[in-house]
């Protein structure tokens, strides 16, 4: 078990300390998630161009990519900031069948309901289901088996407009229309005739475990903390010992203490 003594010395050492001084939002930018394992190019039968190139597929003709079918995610629902960075720790040390990626945010966007989140990404459902069992084990020794673990399918962009897309039951509720493809044949034509640069994704490694934290992480260990002021979550002011201020312009529901 991981104790909040336990998260609050760890981040309180000199090497991975979370700055209370005011820092521009501005400057955190994408470093407001954290990543961990293999880089997602590196993910079976990616494309190229990354995801980037499904949420164009989808922004532009309201359809979702086929690749995006199999794409399954393993939702972890931490219930306190505390908890967000216990299930850093856990991040850092699990060990996954593929080294699957793993990412932590703070829930910003104005259709998702929720506030920290935890994803490990799974290519197919057998996949999903074997890394399930790993980190629901993982979550409920060293956290609390009253944290939210299971498994979703694709990203919540697609569960807006495509409700029955994001359940994992077996047989699925939803499967690929054959009239999309002309669309994902539309977006490749766009990208090649506009010089979208491919990724390398020979140059690509596997990641590693990370026991220290780059500056940008630190940055964004900071914007979780302030999140968590901004919605009322003080469980905060245990990791830095004093009160920050919020986040301007951000609009969330008010934090409701689950325990």
């Amino acid at each position: 078990m991981i104790t909040d003594h336990d998260v609050i010395q760890y981040f309180r050492d000199p090497s991975r300390r979370i700055p209370v001084q005011v820092l521009d939002i501005s400057k955190i930018g994408a470093n407001r998630q954290i990543m961990r394992g293999i880089h997602p190019l590196l993910w079976k039968d990616k494309t190229p161009y990354g995801c980037g190139r499904h949420y164009m597929v989808f922004n532009q003709h309201k359809v979702i990519p086929e690749y995006c079918f199999d794409c399954y995610k393993i939702l972890i629902s931490p219930r306190t900031v505390l908890e967000l960075f216990k299930l850093l720790m856990i991040f850092d040390k699990i060990e996954l069948p593929i080294d699957n990626t793993r990412k932590l945010m703070v829930e910003e966007r104005k259709y998702c309901s929720g506030t920290y989140k935890g994803f490990v990404f799974c290519r197919g459902i057998e996949d999903a289901n074997e890394v399930l069992k790993i980190v629901q084990a993982a979550v409920y020794e060293d956290i609390s088996t009253n944290v939210p673990v299971a498994i979703k399918r694709g990203c919540s962009e697609f569960e807006v407009t495509f409700p029955e897309f994001s359940k994992a039951e077996q047989p699925p509720a939803m499967t690929y229309n054959e009239d999309w493809r002309k669309f994902e044949e539309m977006t490749e034509e766009f990208l090649a005739a506009k010089g979208y640069v491919k990724h390398d994704i020979g140059a690509l490694k596997a990641g590693a475990p990370r026991m220290t934290y780059t500056p940008g992480e630190i940055l964004g260990m900071q914007y979780w903390t302030r999140y968590a002021s901004t919605i009322g979550d003080m469980s905060y002011i245990k990791l830095i010992g004093q009160t920050i201020p919020t986040i301007p312009n951000l609009v969330r529901p008010r934090f409701n203490n689950p325990a």
